[in-house]
């Protein structure tokens, strides 16, 4: 009798409810409200996204957990510098030209010789400690852990690889079936945007910042393919990322703990999939790049939030590890090191070196480069140059003026004998004829 009298007990609990009847399920899906359109994200079969009056359906893409709710800024922890600035014979840099805006980090350094360790022997920098958006400069750690991956045999030079209308970044894009390698060169040299987003998913948006948080960065961030953050930016961002309310949500992001980031990261990557390339365009157009997302400032916090970034010490310290460090069998160091030769910057060089691998990237009001030198005599030298905030939408513009401020600092850390050229050397072949006209 015990038994049905505690039966009977919970079946008039649940049906005495203020006349209602409490029934367990699952949750709901995540829905996105932006102003007086509703939009539902479902993680599974089939996902769909609307923007303005028309609604885009994809392809199956692979579902990704839901992630606890985001506090406020407030009740998140700030992160704080781990590295400390090395030691090294610092010299004055180079007075910031009047044409470059904004804030500006600077990074030049020589190595100790012999050693792979981060020793400085003499070094020049500005802001070396303050946070800047990498833009496409992040592009170099894709293909640094995609060379790790390949070494370990997680991901075999052979595979290709099809653009899809999910995959499809901002810009242009490769032909379809491009394989690995072709995809690493186009990320590196083209900056291609689609490339670098195939093979980020294809290591994984988590293969990146354990190489970060080995090294002890805080400033450094690297969760994002491209199209990801531009979705957020574009105001395509859905709940988590909201249109108007774009700094507030961005500087969760940014101050989040990392097991929240990269679930943060994982859900946007999940919607910005569910994004039309040209749709992507439009929006990007006609509010970001037109400046739209706010002033000058409003629009370098978004940057530095969503963006990947680091700050000009600890993206030295990455080069240094990328391009010196054992973490690469040697073939994957002369896959790496053959790419990164042609990225942008060889060209505007003005000192001599025996070797060179380097990277750009802009986004508007922001331009960055950063560059691994090996001089006549064999020392090793890194810049790396970031710059937000610029009064300048169209920061491409200022490459000449950034270059001759790089190299001036260039020439303030590399020995004096390794500035000279040597002239080239003549050869007489006296055994040469001069060959008779037939």
């Amino acid at each position: 009798m015990r038994w049905l009298f505690s039966l009977c007990f919970i079946v008039l609990s649940a049906c005495s409810n203020g006349g209602q009847t409490v029934v367990l399920q699952p949750a709901p899906p995540v829905a996105q409200t932006n102003s007086s359109t509703t939009t539902t994200i479902q993680t599974g079969l089939s996902n769909t996204i609307q923007t303005g009056s028309s609604t885009t359906k994809t392809a199956s893409l692979e579902p990704v957990a839901v992630a606890a709710p985001v506090e406020k800024p407030a009740d998140l922890p700030v992160q704080q510098l781990c590295s400390p600035l090395p030691n090294a014979n610092l010299v004055t840099a180079p007075p910031i030209p009047k044409a470059i805006t904004g804030r500006v980090g600077l990074f030049v350094g020589r190595f100790a010789r012999g050693t792979k360790d981060f020793r400085l022997e003499k070094a020049t920098w500005i802001n070396p400690e303050g946070q800047f958006p990498l833009a496409s400069n992040f592009k170099t750690s894709v293909l640094f852990e995609l060379m790790r991956q390949v070494d370990a045999g997680k991901v075999k030079l052979s595979e290709r690889f099809k653009v899809t209308r999910a995959n499809q970044s901002y810009g242009r894009y490769p032909y379809d079936n491009t394989d690995v390698m072709g995809l690493a060169l186009a990320m590196i040299s083209w900056s291609d945007n689609t490339a670098t987003d195939m093979l980020f998913r294809r290591i994984g948006l988590a293969a990146l910042q354990p190489t970060a948080q080995r090294l002890g960065f805080c400033k450094t961030r690297l969760l994002l393919p491209t199209k990801t953050w531009w979705t957020a930016q574009a105001g395509l961002g859905g709940a988590d990322f909201p249109k108007y309310s774009l700094v507030a949500a961005s500087q969760r992001f940014a101050t989040a703990p990392y097991e929240l980031q990269l679930e943060l990261a994982k859900r946007l990557d999940l919607r910005a999939q569910a994004v039309n390339a040209e749709t992507l365009r439009r929006y990007l157009d006609q509010g970001y790049f037109a400046g739209r997302n706010g002033g000058v400032e409003t629009m370098s916090q978004i940057d530095r939030n969503l963006q990947n970034a680091s700050s000009p010490q600890e993206w030295a310290r990455y080069m240094w590890n990328a391009f010196v460090s054992l973490d690469l069998k040697a073939s994957g160091q002369k896959r790496f090191r053959d790419i990164m030769y042609h990225g942008k910057g060889r060209a505007y060089m003005r000192v001599p070196f025996k070797y060179f691998g380097g990277k750009s990237g802009n986004t508007a009001r922001v331009l960055t480069y950063s560059g691994f030198l090996e001089t006549l005599s064999g020392d090793k030298v890194i810049y790396v140059y970031m710059n937000d905030s610029s009064q300048n939408l169209i920061t491409r513009d200022e490459t000449d003026i950034a270059f001759k401020f790089i190299n001036q600092a260039l020439k303030k850390v590399i020995r004096p004998e390794d500035l000279i050229r040597p002239k080239p050397v003549k050869i007489k072949n006296e055994t040469s004829v001069k060959a008779k006209p037939r």
